[in-house]
Order: structure tokens, then C-alpha cells, then sequence
């Protein structure tokens, strides 16, 4: 497999989008790197007459993301499947992880039972403080309180903090949520993974240019707590003025839940946030027709389809379920 993991598929939304956007049906499909052909793309087709050139890569925030974001999930997965909801109302709880949290090889169950536990008493202890308060020193906008602590089994500060009441957050009574907490300079990690990905493979579409491609390269985002297409936007003009190879076209894809979003960042000169974002009808997205129970579980308890819909911008991403879609790094020819 040339593309391991989401890649094939990440690409094939893209793809998708493309012929969507120029009316023309993919053919010619080819693999560089297999065959040992350069400019050693990911990929290269044709629509219609005009030949692509392709090239995919993961992002993240900071060095190490994708095994702290591992690590977060598992975190994230376990705290709400077992105790959100069951917290002391009438107030909810937002737990604060910070980016180098990592679980022990081999005591990795024993460690998320031992933070479950150290949730429930630190939560216990939150209640019952406040119920001494009189309600006027009470903040149902803000947390109210908070603990912090190292749990057994994990070698960093986790701090649990209280919101009074959870129905001003539109929250279910006792609801717990999770947060990864990012360093100070958070952004000067954004511009330098993201400028490493460019340098690493702009030159490459830069070389297929010569015999006449588009050139597009698919920014594959797996990071639920600290990227967002609006991070990689705000970005993007500033890192690609620094360079003279700029690919034509630049989309990101969201894979950390299903469905998948894809936005256009960039095609031509056009540059996400002035102009470059898709607008409804150039985008597979229908009013109307989002998929609710691919969203957040978080957005399924705050908003409606109506609300949700009118929450976002007018320019929307394109939505794909992971299953429709084909595994374009596997070479279907041989």
C-alpha cells in the first residue's frame, strides 16, 4: 500500500471534490512512488486533459501530537463512556489534560481506573464545597472551582474543574467533558510543523508542474482537540508568501470523527480566509442534509439541525462518511 492508513481515502475525497469542481471523471491513475517514477508524488491522474499531481501529509500541532492525541482519546473514551452524566448535579465538569499526558506501557487499564476514581472524589469534594456558598458568590458562566492533582499511575497535573449550573452550557446535569491544554506558544509549533510540510513536499509538486499538472496538496488533520481548519487558515497566507513553489491547490481534511470534512484552503491565488473557501453549491454539502450523528456528541446535546446549520458560515465544507469512500493508495490496476 502506498498510503497507509486514512491517506488513500483522504485523497479520494479530494478527488471527488475535483471532479465535482471541473465536471471531468478521473482516469489515468498512476503511482510514482510504486513505480519508481519521479517526481515521486502520491499520485497522479487526469481529469479530462489535465493532468494532477498529489501529495499527502499528516499535521500536527507539536512534535509527538499524534501519540498524545492517542493517549487523549483513550482518556476522553473511558471518562465519558463511565462516568459522564453520573457527576453530582446540578452542575457539569470539564477535565483539563495537558499535552504530555502518556499512560504506562503496561498499567495502562489501572491507570484510567485510577483517574476515574480521582475524578469522582475530586468532583465529590467540588460539590460539596459549593453547596456552602451562598448563590450570589455562584458564577454560572464560569467554572466555580476547580482541583488539581497527579492521579496514580500518571506522572503529570490533572486538574478537574466545576460549573454550577450545566444548563447555562446547554450541558446535561453532571455531563463531563475533556480538554487537552496546549502550551503557551502553541502557535509558533503550528507555523513551524506546518512550514516543515510544505518544505518537505512543495518542491516535490513544484518538479511535476514542468510537464504541464495541477498540483494540489492534502493537509490530513487527526487532531480532535488543538487544530482546526481556522488555525491551519489563519496560517496559510503568511507560510506560503515564504515560498516560490506553492502548490494550486491545498485542502484539509478532517478525519477524527465520521463524517469527514474537507475544506479548500487555497486554489490558485486565492487564499483562505479572504476568498478562497467553497461556497454551498460549489461543495457535495446540501442544506439541509448534514448528517447529525456524525457531528460531536457535544453539538448533538447544544443544537438542532436548524441551529447547527445556522451556526456555521455560508461557505461550507464538503461531508463524506469514511465508508463511501475509495482507498486511492492501493493500486486497483494490478
Amino acid at each position: 500500500m502506498l498510503i497507509p492508513n486514512n491517506e488513500g481515502k483522504a485523497c479520494d475525497a479530494v478527488v471527488r471534490l475535483l471532479e465535482k469542481w471541473t465536471g471531468e471523471a478521473r482516469s489515468d491513475i498512476r503511482y510514482p512512488e510504486i513505480d519508481l517514477v519521479s517526481p515521486r508524488v502520491d499520485l497522479r491522474l487526469k481529469l479530462g486533459v489535465q493532468e494532477y499531481a498529489i501529495e499527502h501529509t499528516r499535521i500536527e500541532p507539536f512534535k509527538g501530537q499524534i501519540k498524545t492525541g492517542t493517549t487523549f482519546k483513550k482518556i476522553n473514551d473511558c471518562v465519558k463512556k463511565r462516568i459522564s452524566g453520573k457527576l453530582p448535579g446540578p452542575a457539569c465538569y470539564e477535565l483539563h489534560v495537558p499535552i504530555n499526558i502518556r499512560l504506562p506501557k503496561k498499567k495502562s487499564r489501572q491507570a484510567l481506573d485510577d483517574l476515574v476514581e480521582w475524578i469522582q472524589t475530586s468532583a465529590k469534594i467540588l460539590h460539596e464545597r459549593n453547596l456552602s456558598k451562598s448563590r450570589s458568590m455562584l458564577s454560572p458562566y464560569r467554572s466555580d472551582d476547580r482541583i488539581g492533582g497527579v492521579p496514580k499511575g500518571l506522572d503529570c497535573t490533572i486538574e478537574l474543574l466545576r460549573w454550577p449550573d450545566a444548563s447555562i452550557l446547554r450541558r446535561k446535569p453532571g455531563f463531563l467533558g475533556a480538554k487537552l491544554i496546549s502550551p503557551d506558544d502553541l502557535e509558533s509549533y503550528r507555523s513551524k510543523r506546518l512550514r516543515q510540510a510544505f518544505a518537505d513536499k512543495c518542491p516535490k509538486l513544484e518538479l511535476c508542474k514542468e510537464d504541464g499538472a495541477r498540483t494540489v496538496l492534502v493537509l490530513e488533520n487527526i487532531d480532535i482537540a488543538l487544530t482546526s481548519f481556522e488555525h491551519v487558515g489563519e496560517q496559510l497566507p503568511m507560510l506560503l508568501a515564504e515560498r516560490t513553489d506553492s502548490p494550486d491547490e491545498i485542502y484539509l481534511v478532517e478525519t477524527y470523527t465520521n463524517p469527514w470534512w474537507v475544506y479548500l484552503m487555497k486554489r490558485d491565488n486565492d487564499h483562505w480566509p479572504n476568498v478562497g473557501m467553497p461556497q454551498r453549491d460549489q461543495t457535495i454539502y446540501e442544506a439541509g442534509m448534514l448528517h447529525v450523528a456524525g457531528v460531536f456528541e457535544e453539538c448533538n446535546d447544544m443544537l438542532s439541525l436548524d441551529q447547527l446549520d445556522l451556526a456555521l458560515p455560508g461557505w461550507m465544507p464538503a461531508i463524506f462518511e469514511k465508508g463511501e469512500l475509495d482507498d486511492l493508495a492501493l493500486d486497483h490496476s494490478k
